[in-house]
């Protein structure tokens, strides 16, 4: 790590939405003319800024944050709005995953500041991928230092519980809770 460091000072890691994105980048379209906010994407284009090689071509970083792109919301806990939000906005920018049996899974948070100022942003991102023994193996970086991990499930709802465990955990606050997307659709 220490030589790794060295070499390159300014490199962060690649994190969840960089490592899902290149396993699925050449299954993911987008509108070229999409609309982009990636302000919560300031780590991630650092990583790719000072990575050791370029990791994406324009068009790709292009698909990557129109695809993890910061939305406005309304101020509300109700979780069903910001789906509708989040699903409007993919179907606007012309957002498709497809072409292969793995899937895009996406946990989708809500940042509440105040009456006037509500977000959605993707807060982690992984790569699900059924087995031949109808299992499903989800592929996940946890964090820019953290190794990658993939974990084995017998099902969805085993996903899900999972993925609200770690994430569902702003108790009390004025935040809708986390939801799950597969490729573009509601999961679980």
């Amino acid at each position: 790590m220490e030589l790794w460091n060295k070499k390159y000072p300014d490199f962060i890691g690649y994190n969840c939405r960089i490592t899902a994105f290149d396993l699925m980048k050449d299954k993911i379209s987008v509108k070229a003319e999409a609309k982009v906010n990636a302000s919560n994407l300031f780590m991630d284009q650092d990583a790719l800024k000072h990575a050791p090689a370029k990791k994406f071509t324009r068009k790709q970083k292009h698909a990557f944050e129109t695809l993890y792109s910061t939305l406005n919301t309304a101020y509300t806990t109700d979780v069903d709005t910001h789906i509708k939000k989040q699903k409007k906005a993919w179907k606007q920018n012309e957002v498709k995953i497809s072409g292969t049996k793995a899937s895009l899974i996406t946990v989708v948070f809500h940042s509440s500041f105040g009456e006037n100022e509500n977000e959605l942003f993707i807060g982690h991102a992984g790569v699900l991928v059924p087995t031949k023994d109808k299992k499903l193996l989800f592929v996940e970086k946890l964090s820019f230092s953290l190794p990658y991990q993939v974990l084995k499930f017998d099902n969805r709802k085993q996903l899900k519980n999972y993925l609200m465990g770690m994430y569902d955990i702003s108790w009390g606050q004025e935040e809708a809770k986390p939801f799950i997307m597969e490729n573009t659709k509601t999961a679980l």
